[in-house]
């Protein structure tokens, strides 16, 4: 499983080997749960062509190697990072902090939503399946139940 921080900053380069840019963002449709592409930060500011369709992508390891370059469709990442998610009684359950991606399809498989730095060392994060989510214009709303609840537990180091 990968996150949205695996591929900020990847290097990326084209079948010709020729160097195109870094990542600088992760366009995904909420509602299908999969990603639709990679924005290209790179030196032709203005150019409409800078977005890589997941189609296009020969393989993804130290760097990204594409077939060739799009226009823009989904929904960026960093517009919808930090935005709250709420469940049916109108509750805070945190923000939107990262997203859980599989490697072989890059569909996406949850949400990370954290609480706060306080909660966070004690608690660790929350994490919701996508399913059971739904994506307003002001929050995210978390229709599931609480009968299974999965968190990503903060780590404690041993000292020898």
């Amino acid at each position: 499983m990968l996150k949205t921080k695996d591929f900020y900053l990847l290097r990326v380069y084209d079948i010709r080997g020729k160097y195109l840019g870094i990542i600088d963002d992760i366009y995904i449709d909420f509602n299908k749960g999969i990603i639709k592409g990679f924005l290209l930060s790179n030196y032709l500011l203005f150019s409409k062509k800078n977005f890589i369709k997941v189609k296009d992508i020969i393989t993804i390891e130290d760097v990204m190697i594409i077939r060739e370059l799009n226009t823009k469709e989904g929904i960026a990442f960093k517009s919808i990072k930090d935005i709250d998610v709420k469940d049916k009684k109108n509750i805070i359950r945190g923000v939107l902090e990262d997203l859980i991606i599989n490697r072989k399809d890059l569909s996406i498989k949850g949400l990370i939503v954290s609480s706060g730095i306080f909660d966070r060392i004690v608690k660790g994060k929350e994490i919701l399946l996508l399913k059971e989510c739904i994506l307003g214009e002001d929050f995210i709303l978390y229709f599931g139940n609480n009968e299974v609840k999965f968190q990503s537990m903060p780590r404690k180091n041993k000292t020898c």
